[in-house]
């Protein structure tokens, strides 16, 4: 961490009524926060840690896990703790969309339109949307980003009317707010997970090889008439995201998944 042994010492009060092994959190959390301490960056061992600033390895022990507990820290058997990013948390009940959920509780997270055009659907998604032959359909391709690192990658099929929002808006808002603002209603959203290989070109934005699980989460939008709005599929890097499902009743404001963010881990 670039901290001498004595300064590092130092930065902890024994005569504080706070626990050494809380100062000692707050002052790791600290390096995190202001980025002494960089998202995917393996910490010291304990044992030098302890060393550093002279407190015991359980002392050590226990900041690691309030860090651990607070999502800032995530242990990888056999590699070391690792610096990670707090939990993004999506509600799939909730019809806004993963766009807004990112943003909202990730400070460097980002997104990147890749197409936005109108052409002819594949005959499964035209007959999911009950297109006439020949319409033509808006295929929206976005890569959303934490940091430089490539997360997720979207892939949406919508009716062709959305094409009325201009390009350069729909690189910043959510498709359901797409469908919004033209007009559109959405009463429903069908939603099934499952893990598959990414694929050539999942892959290839992703930074994984074709051959890599990725979670893919496929949706269907409904309109208040019933019909099929939009068709999407997203992928998730296995290794970026936990999506972690309770089948308690939830409490309101609570999320019924957790997207976490690992980090790049060595």
């Amino acid at each position: 961490m670039g901290v001498s042994q004595s300064k590092a010492s130092s930065l902890l009060r024994r005569s504080s009524p706070d626990p050494l092994y809380r100062q000692l959190s707050a002052h790791l959390q600290s390096e995190i926060r202001r980025g002494a301490l960089k998202l995917g960056e393996r910490i010291d061992s304990e044992d030098l840690l302890a060393s550093r600033f002279r407190v015991s390895r359980i002392t050590v022990r226990q900041a690691v896990q309030d860090l651990v507990n607070k999502q800032l820290l995530v242990r990888k058997q056999g590699k070391g703790t690792y610096v990670t990013a707090p939990a993004v948390r999506h509600d799939l009940r909730r019809r806004h969309g993963l766009v807004g959920s990112l943003f909202a509780q990730a400070a460097n997270a980002g997104m990147k339109l890749l197409r936005y055009e109108l052409r002819k659907p594949p005959a499964d998604i035209a007959g999911e949307m009950r297109l006439p032959s020949g319409t033509l359909a808006l295929s929206l391709d976005r890569v959303y980003l934490i940091g430089a690192k490539p997360v997720m990658f979207g892939q949406d099929w919508l009716v062709p009317e959305v094409a009325a929002i201009p390009r350069a808006k729909a690189n910043l808002i959510s498709t359901e707010d797409m469908m919004r603002e033209v007009g559109i209603r959405i009463a429903e959203a069908r939603i099934s997970i499952r893990a598959e290989p990414a694929g050539a070109l999942a892959g290839r934005i992703l930074g994984t090889s074709a051959r890599t699980p990725v979670l893919v989460l496929r949706r269907q939008a409904f309109g208040a008439d019933g019909a099929v709005k939009e068709v999407g599929r997203i992928s998730f890097r296995s290794d970026s995201y936990e999506l972690v499902c309770s089948t308690r009743e939830l409490g309101a404001g609570e999320s019924l998944f957790n997207i976490r963010d690992f980090g790049t881990m060595a």
